[in-house]
């Protein structure tokens, strides 16, 4: 379908299309896309690749062999970033240096790139010297060209830094590195510090990894927009080869993918990692010869069960199973004293954790995504050194939200998973929870697929500091006063499959808000101006402010009974402001909608896209530029108006999820 797709968005244009970094050699993948990428006569793929036998895969009318950079040009490259911040008389008198060190890097711009951060670092001219001077130049050991340039700017880091840097060896070539894994497997490792005060040891650690970033060791780098900490990064390839080769004197064993780095004995181990490949290739007997080993990956492999002696591997801190077919964990695993992190997401056939996992007292990360566990076993309110819970399943015949109680260490993202929650103890319980002092997740989600009496859901008000939340309401009659008083804070919300209530509440009073989703509301016929977080006055209208101020996207999938969106029409309209920020507006699968209010078509003057499907009445008042309301959106820079199957809005959404 995305083939098809592709072929008609260029068929019969003259394109070009750029295909970067390309490292497919499989020609029955390449084939078929290059199939739909047919265009008019002119039309011109221009590929970037560094692997020969791609070019012979993919096959090519010309090929052009990049050359390395000029003397001139290598210099530039280097100078940008060995100068930041120097004045004009440092540049004259390190300039000369400067030049000689760009000669040796020959011409390869992650060598000039590499040597300019390490020297940025260097402010006299004999540390200059030194690096000009050092013998590692003329290294003949490396496998590879590069390793010199590489190796004057590892031997530049402390010693810890570089065990930091080594330790990302788990990692197969073109993977995204998310730092809080990394951080994690750092930690494990005793790279960070034992102080057991978590949070200066997270500190630590990002302090570390700045450190590796700003020499160029890593690249991509990605935050997420709401959350500053959430980063991810990659490493070249070459970078990564370097790694492989420094590693050869580690304690680690590597398999992904076919490749082995296989470094020492196995019981000496310490590292152990295997990604995407079969059980049977795994070492017999792995788990009661891993005598030393902190670190276990074994992600992807066809386990469907683990050994009793996993509970012997008395070292082990870090502990990742994900994406295996388990279905039971073994109570010995509850003997890992040290266990600092146990990753089973994407284990879909596990149906229960193991009854004594309190006594993992040093577990901080506690990461699982099964549906298939319903309920998590008593004595988790003892782990109050928890910094991650990925998934938690309360009401009847499941856990007690009491048992979050004394976990304020928890962060980051928390999926709650709330069953039938009528009983007056249910009330009492949700209070006990205290979720509202739980101040540093910043990522929540409610799913309430069961009954729950409004109390409690009052009682269940989030932290002030969240900024992404998650409101699936299936069997809930109303929404919760906290929704719009509490959470100032807050800049992504979606609020999905609310059946039993017809209207939306005041969402426009929530300050920071900048995304907004709102799906399946089934009984919702009717958005009035409430929705803004206006009345009906003229007074309270011109002291009401603006609504939604910081909102830049807002989307409506599935109100299939939502007939009028209210206007704002009169005097009211010359003293409101609405949506002064907003980029795009999305509207799918509400068919019965008559029409968008004009006030905010004029308002957000900085709309820059709307698309509508499945939308009969919508499409034929905006559609294909003949509709009767067309010149009421023609000044949006980007429209698209479509009839939608609903089998691929359905697809859309699941991949939106």
């Amino acid at each position: 379908m995305l083939l098809q797709r592709v072929k008609n968005t260029v068929s019969e244009k003259r394109f070009l299309i750029v295909l970067d970094d390309v490292r497919t050699e499989d020609h029955s993948k390449w084939e078929p896309l290059k199939n739909s990428l047919q265009g008019a006569p002119g039309s011109r793929i221009l590929m970037t690749t560094r692997s020969d036998r791609v070019v012979r895969v993919i096959g090519t009318d010309t090929r052009q062999p990049l050359g390395k950079l000029s003397e001139q040009d290598c210099w530039s490259l280097l100078s940008k970033r060995a100068f930041v911040g120097r004045s004009e008389e440092e540049r004259e008198r390190l300039e000369d240096i400067g030049k000689k060190i760009a000669l040796n890097c020959k011409g390869l711009p992650l060598a000039a790139k590499t040597m300019g951060s390490l020297l940025c670092l260097k402010d006299t001219i004999e540390e200059w010297l030194n690096v000009l001077k050092s013998p590692l130049w003329q290294l003949e050991e490396a496998t590879v060209e590069l390793f010199p340039h590489l190796y004057l700017s590892y031997n530049d880091l402390s010693p810890v830094v570089k065990r930091c840097f080594s330790s990302c060896v788990i990692y197969p070539k073109d993977t995204l590195i998310r730092l809080d894994e990394l951080i994690r497997i750092w930690m494990a490792h005793g790279y960070v510090g034992s102080s057991g005060n978590v949070d200066l040891m997270q500190i630590m650690a990002f302090k570390l990894f700045k450190n590796l970033e700003m020499r160029s060791f890593f690249r991509e780098l990605k935050r997420d927009k709401y959350d500053g900490s959430n980063i991810s990064c990659k490493m070249h390839d070459i970078m990564h080869d370097f790694i492989n080769y420094l590693s050869k004197d580690d304690y680690c064993l590597i398999m992904y993918g076919g490749v082995e780095i296989t470094n020492c004995d196995i019981r000496k181990v310490r590292t152990f990692c295997a990604r995407n490949v079969t059980q049977q290739s795994l070492p017999s007997n792995l788990f009661s010869r891993l005598k030393c080993v902190r670190v276990l990956i074994a992600s992807n492999c066809g386990l469907q069960e683990l050994p009793q002696e996993i509970g012997k591997l008395i070292h082990l801190r870090y502990l990742d199973l994900s994406f295996n077919p388990i279905i039971e964990l073994p109570e010995t695993l509850c003997d890992l004293y040290n266990l600092q992190t146990l990753d089973l997401r994407g284990c879909r056939f596990l149906s229960a954790l193991p009854q004594g996992i309190y006594k993992l007292i040093n577990l901080r990360h506690l990461l699982f995504t099964s549906q298939g566990i319903r309920s998590i076993p008593q004595g988790l309110e003892r782990l109050t050194g928890l910094w991650t819970l990925t998934r938690f399943v309360a009401g009847r015949g499941a856990s007690k939200l009491g048992y979050l109680e004394k976990l304020n260490q928890l962060r980051g993202s928390l999926s709650l998973i709330l069953g039938d929650l009528n009983g007056l103890e249910d009330s009492v319980d949700a209070e006990k929870a205290e979720l509202k002092n739980k101040i540093h997740i910043q990522d929540l989600e409610f799913n309430f697929n069961g009954e729950v009496r409004v109390d409690v859901m009052e009682a269940l008000q989030p932290p002030p500091n969240l900024h992404h939340l998650k409101i699936i309401g299936f069997m809930v009659t109303q929404f919760p006063v906290w929704i719009t008083t509490s959470l100032n804070s807050l800049r992504f919300l979606v609020i999905q499959s609310f059946n039993d209530c017809s209207c939306l509440p005041p969402l426009g009073k929530l300050p920071m808000l900048e995304e907004l989703e709102i799906l399946f509301m089934t009984s919702m016929k009717y958005v009035g101006n409430e929705f803004l977080g206006i009345t009906k006055t003229i007074q309270e209208i011109s002291n009401a402010g603006t609504a939604f101020p910081k909102l830049r996207k807002l989307s409506f999938f599935g109100c299939a009974n939502w007939e009028k969106w209210e206007d704002i029409t009169g005097d009211e309209k010359d003293h409101l402001l609405i949506m002064p920020c907003l980029r795009g507006l999305e509207i799918f699968t509400c068919n019965k909608l008559k029409a968008l209010p004009h006030c905010l078509l004029r308002m957000a003057s900085s709309l820059e896209y709307l698309k509508i499907g499945n939308c009969k009445n919508l499409i034929s008042l905006y559609g294909d530029r003949t509709g009767d309301e067309w010149d009421k959106i023609s000044h949006i820079p980007h429209i698209e108006v479509a009839r939608v199957s609903r089998n691929i809005f359905s697809r859309h959404i699941l991949r939106r999820r």
